[in-house]
């Protein structure tokens, strides 16, 4: 019977470590699942083993502990979102807002002031889009320094 249960054993864990080594990288909710489960089964099987039934405090532990760290491991990539989020909103606030804009050397003390020349005439300015986003290939002006819908950097058009 012994033989039967760890063939049984070894049958179920080997295709689950294989599987793990498939994929490129985790997520915050599948790591913290499988910490959880490790820890939750660990601290199962110390549990059961002072009771006498270490099988079956190693399965409940492990259910628990998954479900520990799923829900651990969500809150964790949620955080991460919205931190995120508020990174590209602060981003925005300072494209938009002048005093976050480059200024002139000659406004910063580096250079002389030079007069301003006059015009007679008022000359309508047409602004023409000198960058975009690799990403959707929509094009924005030249003082634009990110995507406003996305966040992303912007690339000079060439």
């Amino acid at each position: 019977m012994k033989f039967f249960t760890r063939k049984l054993a070894a049958i179920l864990i080997l295709p689950l470590m294989l599987s793990g080594c498939a994929t490129d990288s985790l997520s915050e909710r599948e790591t913290g699942g499988l910490a959880g489960a490790a820890l939750g089964a660990g601290a199962g099987a110390l549990v059961g083993a002072a009771s006498g039934h270490a099988g079956v405090g190693t399965a409940i532990g492990a259910g628990a502990g998954l479900l520990t760290g799923v829900v651990a491991g969500e809150m964790a990539r949620r955080q991460k979102e919205q931190t995120k989020k508020e990174l590209r909103q602060e981003m925005m606030q300072q494209q938009y807002q002048p005093q976050y804009a480059p200024q002139p050397a000659s406004s910063q003390g580096y250079a002389p002031a030079q007069p301003q020349p006059t015009y007679s005439q008022t000359t309508v300015k047409q602004e023409l889009n000198s960058k975009y986003n690799p990403r959707t290939g929509q094009t924005f002006p030249s003082n634009y320094t990110y995507d406003p819908n996305t966040g992303e950097e912007l690339k000079l058009l060439q």
